[in-house]
């Protein structure tokens, strides 16, 4: 069981945000474009897929390698109440997913609000998938750092942008946060255990 855990919770999610992060961020370089807003679409649900079957996974196997341990069965029904196995479940295995999808739809929803609310000029459409990719992968709770070097590098960069434009007399200096999501993501990603040792992030999770 401890194999299983470690592969899936510390190999298989960030493996596979790095591939598709990597996968996306070289389309965008090679084809000079984003994939469609259908296929990020995907990503999103498909990634959401897999943090809920991984957490089913993992509670059906703790499940049965604990009905086979001579003391740990007795955690189980009959002899305790199926309540404490569920509360070790859902800290354990489903908090920080379901909190994760929970945060990206709000993320998405926020961005898609905004928009409409500033009549489709403050952000591209593919941005909300985007964000939302970029939560799930990193997850809860480094994914709050992720959104705050987004937004703080967007902010640095239209600064900048509006005093080199200054000299240089021009009036357009808006920049858009689409360059930042996926770059971001990958460093953060890079960065989790950095992140969770000396930040102290990891307040926000149970």
């Amino acid at each position: 069981m401890n194999w299983l855990s470690t592969f899936l919770f510390s190999i298989i999610r960030p493996a596979l945000g790095l591939i598709i992060l990597a996968g996306l961020l070289m389309y965008w370089f090679f084809k000079k474009k984003l994939v469609s807003e259908r296929y990020l679409k995907i990503f999103c649900f498909g990634f959401s897929g897999m943090l809920i079957i991984r957490s089913f996974v993992l509670t059906c196997l703790n499940y049965w390698v604990w009905s086979q341990d001579s003391i740990s069965y007795r955690l189980l029904p009959p002899h305790n109440p199926i309540s404490y196995f569920l509360k070790y479940s859902w800290q354990h295995y489903w908090f920080e997913p379901v909190v994760s999808i929970l945060f990206a739809l709000i993320v998405f929803l926020g961005i898609y609000w905004l928009n409409r609310r500033f009549e489709e000029n403050l952000f591209y459409n593919e941005e909300k998938y985007l964000a939302s990719l970029g939560v799930l992968i990193i997850g809860w709770p480094n994914c709050l750092i992720y959104l705050c070097l987004v937004l703080l590098l967007g902010l640095l960069i239209h600064f900048l942008m509006i005093v080199f434009n200054l000299f240089k007399e021009i009036k357009d200096s808006r920049f858009s946060f689409l360059y930042l999501w996926l770059p971001c993501a990958l460093l953060v990603l890079f960065l989790n255990d950095i992140i969770n040792t000396y930040l102290g992030i990891n307040i926000f999770n149970i």
